[in-house]
Formats: C-alpha cells, structure tokens, sequence
C-alpha cells in the first residue's frame, strides 16, 4: 500500500469519527447537548465568576446597576401600594351657640280697664273711680285732694296726701309697689327739699313728687293710663 492509499484511508477515519461524534451528540438530552457546546475550549480563557460583572471583549468594565434611591419608584415595582388617606385631627372644635326658645310671654294685664268713670274730684278722701290698686295711698295717709278725668280709652287720676313716712321711705313704698307692675322708674329729679321719679310701661306713666315738711312728708301722684276691655 502505497502513501496515497494510507492518506486516503486516514481521511476517512477522520470522516467517520467526525460523524459518530455527531450522532452521539443528537442522541444526547437537550440539557447535556447544550452543556456540551457551552464547554470552553482550553484556549478560550477562563469564565468570569459567579456574581463578577461581566466585562465587555474591548476592556471596559459594565457599569454596577445601583438601587434606587429610598422612596423612589421602580419601573419594575408593580406590588400591592398602600394608599394613605387625610390626616384626620381628633380635636374636638367648639360647638355653635344653640337657639335658645323662650317660652311665650304672657300677655300683661291692663292697668286700667274700661268702661271709665266720669270726671270728678274731691277734697278729703278718695273720688269714686280713682285706681286705688295702681297708685294707692299710703296707709295712714291724710288725703287732701283727689281727683278723675277720662278721654276716650284715656283716665288721668291725682292724688294729694300727707303722710308721717320721710321722704325717703315714701320714695321706697312707691318703687316696691310699681316695679311688679311693669313701670320702670326713670332717672330721679331732687333737690334739697323734695324728689320726683317717674315710672312708665309703654302708653302709661305714673309721676310721684315727694317733699318733706315739719312732722312728715307731703306726696302727690298723677298717673296717666290708657284703658283696655
């Protein structure tokens, strides 16, 4: 045998185990059919370690990916969020005033009521007709003059009298008695003998004159009222 025959019979040799190598290689399992290819020939270097960053065949390092800042939002965060409501304060704020309802007031009685009496006077005691229960005498008092007169809804009623009381206890019986009544005492008018305090309720005024005199006190009254049913 001569060398060409010997070449061509080592060529294929070649051919043939070139070829088993195939096959064996297809009837691997596709998981140790690719670890075989991935196997790094002797000359191709030494792989990077586990968790080292690749670096790239011109030299230049791949730069580390950083984390994001805390409390940055992630393109890749698609997780369950929490939404937070509005603070809410627990402080108790201080309630409006409430309406207050008043119950009805009652309506006030006439001082005065009709019909009237006829106009009249008299020297020593009480006229007929005088209202006796709105500006009364005092008890004990000695009447010098009293008298009526009415127009229309309207009775005018004076009374003159002395009494033993001074000055300032006169002024003290009368306020008593005209404050339940609803007459409201005006500003006093005194001097250094003698006082005068008005009283009023709406179209009705009583006047008092008061002046001391030897033993006591002289008074006059003058009352004005309009008369109702």
């Amino acid at each position: 045998m001569n060398k060409r025959q010997l070449g061509l019979t080592a060529l294929g040799l070649a051919v043939v185990v070139a070829g088993s190598g195939f096959l064996v290689a297809q009837l691997l399992p596709p998981a140790d059919r690719i670890q075989v290819e991935a196997e790094p020939s002797a000359t191709a270097g030494t792989a990077p370690a586990q968790g080292s960053p690749a670096t790239p065949a011109d030299g230049t390092a791949s730069p580390t990916p950083q984390a994001p800042p805390a409390g940055a939002e992630s393109e890749f965060d698609t997780g369950p969020r929490t939404e937070t409501g509005p603070r809410t304060s627990t402080e108790v704020l201080p309630t409006g005033p409430e309406d207050v309802v008043l119950p009805p007031s009652k309506p006030r009685t006439a001082l005065v009521s009709l019909p009237l009496p006829p106009a009249a006077s008299s020297l020593g005691e009480i006229v007929a007709g005088y209202p006796s229960d709105v500006m009364p005498g005092i008890p004990d008092s000695s009447v010098e003059h009293s008298s009526v007169a009415t127009a229309g809804d309207r009775l005018q009623a004076a009374l003159e009298a002395r009494t033993s009381l001074a000055t300032a206890d006169v002024l003290a019986f009368y306020r008593q008695h005209f404050a339940p009544l609803g007459l409201l005492e005006s500003p006093t008018t005194s001097s250094k003998r003698s006082s005068t305090l008005s009283f009023a309720r709406g179209d009705d005024s009583v006047t008092l004159s008061v002046t001391a005199v030897a033993g006591g006190s002289s008074y006059v009254l003058f009352g004005a009222f309009t008369a109702e049913d």
